[in-house]
């Protein structure tokens, strides 16, 4: 095994991931030291990280903390100098793993190292961005924005694969439930280093399920934890509650006339975020 993957330990937090956990152990090189936190998974997640991968770490929540809560009580865990957080639908290998570990060497300054994130199909992502505060002062689509040919610093890199040095610190904001709290994170840690030269395949979406309830669940959340950032961060928060409101309620009520039902449910659930955020409520559902 590569000397630089003894000093770091994966962790990753699963809710009903059975499925795509199975391939994130499979593409895992074998040696490197995993921590799996599970959110109380209904669909046997446990069971089956157990029987593919006997040494590793399981710790079992008894309920569903939410995504950054679950990474804080694997990053609590780590005994190594790295952590490298990876969602249950990440492919991480062997090279991959070691050059975020080089890059990290290489700026030692940088809190977070990113990398390149690559679809199902291998094709490349744009997954860094200007931070949530002055994203909108940007151009909408970036297909003429050039590809990096080094490593290079942004605002935010996607949390589906970030590695860090537990010791310093940093951890997630567990008022964030689900969503935003990469945005959040990459803030207080003062930008992100993100390397192109490192490709990390993430097939999105297959993390946990997609019932109609889940995904009510996840516009929920979406709408409620970016109202959250933005009040933490100074953003104008009022204003752009009653501006979501607006678009959901309106979005909505076209998907039910034109018999819509998922999009009707997201929207539905981001309006209920909005106006739970509105009516004075703190704390996620």
């Amino acid at each position: 095994m590569d000397a630089s993957l003894s000093r770091v330990t994966i962790v990753t937090v699963t809710w009903a991931s059975a499925d795509a956990m199975r391939g994130f152990m499979a593409a895992l090189p074998p040696g490197v030291a995993l921590i799996v936190v599970d959110n109380a998974s209904p669909d046997g997640t446990v069971a089956a990280v157990r029987a593919a991968r006997p040494g590793a770490v399981v710790v079992e929540n008894g309920s569903n903390l939410g995504f950054g809560a679950g990474c804080n009580r694997g990053l609590d865990r780590v005994s190594t100098e790295f952590a490298l957080l990876a969602n249950p639908d990440a492919r991480l290998t062997a090279a991959a793993i070691a050059g975020l570990v080089a890059a990290a060497d290489r700026w030692p300054a940088a809190r977070l190292v990113a990398p390149l994130i690559l679809d199902g199909a291998g094709r490349p992502v744009r997954s860094w961005n200007a931070s949530q505060l002055r994203r909108r002062r940007m151009a909408g689509r970036r297909d003429a924005e050039p590809w990096p040919e080094g490593a290079f610093c942004a605002d935010y890199a996607s949390g589906a694969c970030l590695l860090l040095r537990p010791a310093e610190g940093l951890r997630f904001d567990e008022r964030f439930f689900l969503f935003y709290e990469d945005d959040d994170i990459c803030l207080r840690a003062g930008g992100v280093l993100v390397e192109p030269g490192v490709g990390v395949a993430h097939e999105g979406g297959r993390s946990s399920g997609g019932s109609a309830r889940v995904t009510w669940r996840k516009a929920w959340h979406m709408a409620w934890s970016r109202l959250l950032f933005l009040d933490l961060h100074g953003g104008h928060v009022r204003a752009e509650a009653w501006r979501m409101a607006g678009r959901h309620g309106a979005k909505a009520l076209g998907h039910a006339a034109t018999l819509r039902g998922r999009k009707l449910v997201g929207d539905l659930g981001a309006l209920a975020g909005t106006l739970a955020w509105i009516g004075g409520r703190r704390r996620a559902i």
